[in-house]
């Protein structure tokens, strides 16, 4: 019997997927949201489904909609009566040199990785609290120190951030909030990178490779158990950030 219950947000591929698979072996009853990937996302629940039946339900919703996360949150209480992880994984990311940066382009990468985590935390809070639950919110290693030509991504992720702070402070002591900043863990799907740019971010990092989504869903997970911790920011990166 799955009793607890975790949301992930952009959960269909890659690092939320990852975070799906890891969480349902952990015995969690796992709840996928995704936008675009239906394929994805109907091969990773089958996939759960298949250990066991009825452990995993996916939502579909364009966050960038009205009422989106609104409609969600209803959508999701029609299916479980609780719930005891967020994950706000969902994000958008592309780079955005600032003599051709636009405001259309800045509402929609505030939204994907700041306002959209900040109004499902305000939707789950009453749920949270009931079950002494926790949120978690996926950062970037390297957005507190700027990435030239991401300002405005670095920026949203740099609000998230400050966001995980201030409502660790607010929701505490019944809700934990910490978020998980990954450096170097999977290689951009929609952009070609060469060996030399590869070899190149690889040497910044300490342990000179690449992470693995495994390493992102680790972190999450043990922040869920780590009762005496909240407000962190816990860089996954290989120590990329060190200073």
């Amino acid at each position: 019997m799955r009793e607890k219950t975790i949301f992930i947000t952009g959960g269909a591929k890659r690092i939320g997927a990852s975070i799906a698979n890891y969480f349902h072996a952990k015995n969690f009853k796992i709840f996928i949201h995704y936008n675009k990937s239906k394929e994805e996302v109907n091969k990773l629940s089958q996939e759960l489904n298949e250990k066991e039946n009825g452990s995993c339900k996916i939502l579909q919703a364009d966050f960038s909609l009205k009422d989106s996360v609104s409609n969600t949150i209803e959508q999701f209480y029609s299916l479980s009566d609780r719930i005891d992880v967020l994950v706000n994984n969902a994000s958008s990311f592309y780079p955005t040199p600032i003599q051709e940066s636009s405001e259309e382009q800045w509402k929609n990468l505030l939204d994907t990785n700041a306002t959209t985590p900040l109004f499902l935390i305000q939707g789950f809070q009453k749920g949270l609290q009931e079950s002494g639950g926790s949120v978690i919110n996926i950062s970037d290693s390297l957005a507190s120190k700027g990435i030239k030509n991401y300002s405005l991504y670095s920026s949203a992720k740099g609000a998230l951030e400050t966001l995980t702070k201030s409502l660790a402070k607010e929701l505490a002591p019944e809700i934990r909030i910490n978020a998980v900043a990954p450096g170097a863990i999977l290689w951009p799907e929609d952009e070609e990178i060469n060996e030399e740019t590869k070899n190149s971010i690889l040497e910044k990092v300490d342990l000179r490779r690449i992470g693995d989504p495994k390493d992102i869903a680790s972190a999450v997970y043990f922040l869920t158990q780590a009762s005496y911790i909240t407000g962190q920011v816990l860089k996954v990166d290989g120590g990329r950030s060190v200073i």
